[in-house]
């Protein structure tokens, strides 16, 4: 295949001129305005991968013919193809040149859109709004824990010593407080206040405040790959509340929902109170064992709930193989995915890992994401991806429930996203984060030498496994060693109340966000004491 034949038309960069542009495509145009040029190389080749026009073992053009022929630098094709090769959707042979992964199974096309829900209420028409009346019941329950996004299981609360501080707490989840700028968050509430009284004299769209909406849809468009207009945003309470109105909507007591194993603790909850029924599926270092799912446990789920960019709590990353199969399996089946893309912000540099909503054709996926982990946990903004035809529904619910998302921190927040404010803290809190995961692996490898470590690459949490305890089973060593941690003042937090079956290795979730480096040292010492207490103690 020669340059020629792929005409990928390039959008004018920030700051840049415009490109050459051929006449010709196989390719079409899958630019995203504003996009740097790598990217919209990387999101032309992508498309034409999944919509079949470029098949497993074709070989692409080298980097310097395509550069020429799109009139960019050499270095930006190289980067389009570094991505890809990362991603999965090429393969590099020595000697050869670059081809089309010969692994890849491109999903289903665009078909019709699935069904809302089984018994689920009508859909509201367009424009209507819904009756604005007091009395609606706000979800029980709601902020009962302080474990977010995903975060450690509750059961994994060490008792002892409760009401004294703690001096080590390697809770996942939890961004830094101290590194928030407080000060600018204050002065764009008071603004927000002084300058917006006509949005805050009455109740706002359930949906959320648009332009906030309109934020996120780019926000999400460049950063994660999705497709989707603000109309099919939805601001919700947290990620939570979205799980939540998602299976009112969705599940019956007739369905099945399928999760995780192991898994977000609290999701399982929740989808087990909403569906009569519940299978898991196990994961391995590709994420989900996609190919599992049309036997678990003799069940056709309705809905399968994931965290394919860094799951929770092993930091798997689901593999592109598998991303096309469960899209694939879930149009065949008429089913629904729901992705929670907790903390993909904190993905190590280099790694692109695409969001399921993007490389869905059939409308199958619903996508969450939250605030509380990027900003601050007691902000409860997040927000909602959806098909098109679950919009309507999905926003009669929300109003039913608790009518809105408060509109004041709505509107300090789009101030805060396209005054650029998120933006530089985000690139400050990737360098804080980074240099935190790098202190946890040394001190790790430092005080308890070759012990497993997991999902370390991305995230704001790391996986520790440890060896077996003869006469010991992995949930009784979790439990020994939480007790000897909390004597010490460390909060740790095992993989236990992740798993619904047997656990056959004692793990640990250990965050580090929001502990400094110096916290860390001091803390994993301390704490690789505490384990080597238990291991002693257990050998007698």
């Amino acid at each position: 295949m020669r340059a020629d034949d792929l005409m990928i038309r390039l959008t004018p960069a920030p700051g840049r001129g415009t490109p050459t542009t051929r006449p010709r495509s196989t390719l079409g145009s899958a630019a995203v305005p504003r996009r740097p040029y790598h990217r919209q190389i990387f999101d032309g080749i992508r498309e034409a991968i999944l919509a079949g026009r470029l098949r497993p073992a074709d070989r692409l053009p080298a980097t310097r013919e395509l550069a020429n022929e799109l009139g960019v630098a050499r270095n930006t094709a190289a980067r389009a193809y570094e991505d890809l090769l990362a991603a999965g959707y090429l393969e590099a042979r020595v000697g050869a040149g670059t081809y089309v992964s010969s692994g890849i199974r491109p999903p289903v096309g665009r078909g019709s859109t699935p069904p809302v829900g089984r018994g689920s209420t009508p859909p509201v028409g367009r424009g209507s709004t819904p009756p604005v009346g007091r009395g609606s019941t706000p979800p029980v329950g709601r902020g009962s824990t302080p474990l977010l996004g995903p975060p450690a299981p509750r059961s994994a609360q060490v008792p002892a010593r409760a009401a004294d501080p703690l001096r080590f707490d390697f809770l996942p989840g939890i961004p830094d407080w101290d590194a928030f700028p407080r000060a600018l968050w204050h002065r764009l509430l008071g603004r927000a206040l002084r300058a917006r009284p006509s949005e805050l004299r009455r109740y706002g769209d359930p949906a959320g405040y648009f332009p906030l909406r309109e934020a996120i849809a780019r926000y999400l468009a460049v950063s994660r790959g999705t497709v989707a207009t603000p109309e099919q945003v939805v601001i919700v309470s947290g990620s939570q509340q979205a799980l939540d109105l998602i299976a009112r909507r969705v599940l019956s007591g007739r369905d099945t929902a399928a999760i995780e194993d192991p898994g977000y603790p609290e999701a399982r909850r929740l989808l087990s109170a909403a569906a009569a029924r519940l299978c898991t599926v196990p994961v391995d270092d590709q994420g989900m064992v996609v190919e599992r799912l049309a036997t678990a446990a003799g069940s056709d789920p309705r809905l399968v709930y994931l965290t394919p960019s860094h799951q929770f709590p092993t930091g798997a990353t689901l593999s592109l193989a598998r991303r096309l199969a469960l899209l694939d399996w879930a149009s065949r089946r008429d089913a629904l995915i729901v992705e929670d893309d907790y903390d993909s912000e904190f993905r190590a540099p280099g790694r692109t890992i695409e969001s399921l909503q993007g490389l869905d054709r059939g409308h199958r996926v619903i996508y969450i994401g939250t605030f509380s982990t990027v900003l601050f946990p007691p902000l409860r903004v997040g927000y909602v991806v959806l098909p098109p035809s679950m919009v309507e529904p999905f926003v009669l619910t929300k109003w039913q429930a608790d009518r809105q998302t408060p509109t004041l921190e709505q509107i300090a927040l789009t101030d805060f996203i396209l005054e650029g404010h998120f933006e530089r803290h985000l690139r400050r809190m990737r360098r804080l984060v980074a240099a935190r995961r790098r202190a946890m692996l040394a001190a790790i490898t430092d005080r308890l030498g070759d012990v497993e470590v997991a999902g370390a690459d991305s995230g704001m949490h790391l996986m520790m496994r440890l060896p077996p305890l003869t006469g010991h089973a992995a949930r009784e060593v979790e439990e020994r060693v939480s007790a000897a941690a909390a004597e010490l003042s460390i909060a740790v937090y095992p993989v236990a109340p992740c798993r619904s079956g047997p656990v056959r290795q004692a793990a640990f979730a250990l965050g580090y966000a929001a502990v400094s480096e110096e916290i860390i040292r001091e803390g994993i010492s301390a704490f690789a004491g505490a384990i080597r207490r238990v291991y002693r103690d257990g050998h007698r």
